[in-house]
């Protein structure tokens, strides 16, 4: 049996926080989110805050919530360097849009810095589009696509509320 169908996800712990914090620096060692960050997130969004694991080893973690009451944000989604590549960001993506869609969630959306290509592809081949770009988003300044991914048949952006900005 390979090592994949042993991954299995659920819900993060607090036991789970410290293997997170190392993934996150691991993956944005420029800003991080703190323990403290994580710790309320966990709180507030426990249903949407997912991990990875093997053999009891977290390898990766995704978070996300739902925001007024129309769309689901990713918050955060990372997986530990040695094992990317291996589908389980996309596992943990699909799992999370699933329990969007589960409680009558009809988008979902995500920011992603400009200068990050290989989190754009695999966004996009997860069905997410560039919906807008945000200027300064980051600490250093720089600059993020906000992305969007519909969850189910829709009509257009106006009956979600949206207009596309330029």
């Amino acid at each position: 049996m390979s090592e994949e169908k042993n991954i299995v996800i659920e819900e993060a712990t607090e036991k789970d926080l410290e293997a997170i914090i190392d993934i996150e620096k691991s993956s944005f060692p420029e800003y991080p989110y703190s323990i403290e960050i994580f710790k309320t997130l966990l709180k507030e969004y426990g249903r949407y805050f997912l991990v990875s694991k093997i053999k009891g080893r977290v390898i990766g973690y995704a978070c996300g919530r739902i925001f007024r009451e129309k769309f689901g944000e990713i918050i955060s989604i990372a997986v530990a360097p040695d094992f990317r590549r291996r589908g389980i960001g996309r596992r943990l993506m699909l799992e999370l849009e699933s329990r969007f869609k589960n409680d009558s969630i009809k988008f979902t959306r995500l920011e992603v810095s400009v200068k990050n290509d290989v989190a754009i592809k695999f966004y996009e081949s997860l069905g997410y589009e560039i919906f807008k770009l945000t200027k300064n988003y980051y600490p250093d300044g720089s600059d993020a696509f906000t992305m969007i991914k519909f969850l189910e048949e829709h009509e257009g952006l106006s009956d979600l509320g949206l207009r596309r900005v330029k």
